[in-house]
């Protein structure tokens, strides 16, 4: 009889050391495991929704590639730079600014896309300058101004321009020529909205309203020891530019170099150009002259 208890209280520990040892093991392994299956399926769960936004995201933004392809700079370094500098000037000159000069430096690379460093600098009046910034934040191309910078030049009203900019190259984009269209970027579609610009005297100073380029003249050519001197005359200041073949000059219109001198004209190269003027004209009145009919 007492074995037969015995062999009881033995079976009765047995079933319970088996039934808390098994829900330990269910606690340690199969939930363990459980828990690990949800976590992966919610992670899982996660990553499909990021890839579905993502997906959908890139669906919405292939319209807007396709745009940014279209104002964008072509791949290749070369083509890029020479186009683009060639626009520029074409902009700047459009503006009747003087002395433009435009350097566009090796490209940059970004994610995705390259960045063309481009320097611009040009002397002019506020309303070309106005003329020149509005015709630039209009143009349909990816680019942008980093920083620019304004300084009068005596009183003339002339301001020496510069301008660092940051154009766009995007890969996969072929083309030899440039001729964007126009986009609204300005506040207002006018132009007439900002001439206020031009009227305010922004810098506080006294300012000569006439032109230099037409107050700025080739007023004589004259012999000195055999070599022929060009008298250059800015009228607002009273100022005479005695110059030979070769010599550089800086007045309140412009700055350039004098390539050739004749008897009654002179040839002038500025901003990567030569103009011809005879005795009397002013530089309003200069032409434009292939390099290779201005001598020098």
């Amino acid at each position: 009889m007492k074995e037969r208890r015995q062999q009881i209280l033995a079976g009765v520990l047995v079933a319970m050391l088996l039934y808390f040892g098994g829900e330990s093991v269910w606690e340690t392994q199969v939930r363990s495991r459980l828990n690990e299956q949800e976590s992966r399926l919610a992670e899982m769960a996660e990553k499909l929704e990021k890839r579905t936004k993502l997906f959908r995201k890139t669906k919405k933004l292939k319209p807007k590639i396709q745009e940014w392809e279209r104002q964008a700079l072509p791949e290749d370094s070369e083509t890029a730079r020479s186009l683009y500098r060639h626009w520029l000037l074409t902009l700047i000159r459009d503006a009747r600014l003087q002395n433009s000069r435009v350097d566009a430096r090796s490209p940059r690379s970004r994610r995705g896309y390259r960045v063309l460093s481009v320097s611009a600098s040009a002397r002019g009046s506020l309303q070309q300058i106005v003329d020149a910034l509005f015709a630039f934040e209009n143009a349909d191309l990816l680019h942008k101004i980093v920083s620019i910078r304004l300084v009068p030049r005596g009183s003339g009203g002339q301001f020496e321009l510069s301008m660092e900019i940051e154009a766009i190259m995007m890969p996969g984009v072929k083309r030899d020529h440039l001729a964007p269209g126009r986009i609204q970027r300005t506040v207002s579609a006018d132009r007439r909205a900002y001439d206020v610009i031009a009227r305010d005297n922004i810098f506080g100073i006294a300012v000569d309203h006439r032109d230099p380029m037409q107050m700025t003249r080739l007023t004589g050519v004259t012999s000195r020891n055999g070599v022929l001197l060009a008298w250059i005359t800015e009228e607002i200041s009273d100022q005479v530019h005695r110059l030979p073949e070769g010599a550089e000059f800086d007045t309140a219109a412009l700055r350039g170099r004098i390539v050739h001198i004749d008897q009654d004209r002179v040839t002038i190269e500025t901003g990567g150009r030569r103009i011809q003027m005879a005795i009397g004209e002013s530089f309003a009145q200069a032409r434009i002259v292939p390099e290779a009919a201005g001598g020098g």
